[in-house]
């Protein structure tokens, strides 16, 4: 008789989209669900236990994963993204986090190694939520980074033509005051 196979729920984070994500495996093989979507896949560790083997859909693919600070680094052809795996609970209390106080302000990283091609913003701009602040190319292609909250930028943390690695942080934005409020001097 064949065991049950336990099932696993994490919330992944990738490139400013979250995914609640359920995970069994069992024996060589992995099913994942997103979105209400099943992926299959056979997976084998390599021996410097960073690399694995993957076998999806009858195309083989070779993913390292790696620590990085407080994320992990994914690596498929070529590309790597930094990836956020919280469990349940954890996504549970940022929520009350997020939704008990103000946006403080926020920092925008490289979302892959590249090179910083130009800042859109100066420091002491306001930026609205969703402007374009930084040109970042990787693979020969411009990717134009935008703020997810907007504010005030405070500091531009690269310099123009600079190489950067995944996850380095361009620039720091605090919180706008709120129109009407009260202005407090620094």
């Amino acid at each position: 008789m064949r065991r049950a196979v336990a099932a696993m729920k994490f919330w992944i984070s990738l490139e400013g989209r979250v995914a609640e994500v359920e995970l069994r495996s069992d024996a060589g093989k992995v099913w994942l669900d997103v979105d209400g979507k099943t992926l299959e896949a056979d997976f084998h560790p390599l021996p410097d236990g960073e690399v694995y083997s993957l076998l999806v859909n009858g195309h083989s693919h070779e993913v390292r994963v790696s620590a990085a600070g407080d994320h992990l680094e994914v690596s498929l052809h070529g590309i790597t993204f930094p990836v956020e795996v919280r469990n349940p609970i954890e996504k549970v209390l940022k929520s009350l986090v997020r939704t008990s106080g103000a946006v403080s302000g926020e920092t925008v990283v490289a979302p892959m190694p590249g090179v910083v091609v130009a800042f859109r913003v100066k420091l002491g701009d306001l930026v609205a939520p969703g402007q374009a602040v930084v040109v970042v190319e990787a693979m020969k292609m411009q990717n134009e980074l935008t703020a997810r909250h907007g504010g005030i930028v405070t500091e531009l943390l690269a310099a123009e033509r600079a190489s950067v690695p995944a996850g380095q942080p361009l620039l720091r934005l605090k919180a706008a005051p709120a129109p009407g409020a009260p202005k407090v001097a620094s």
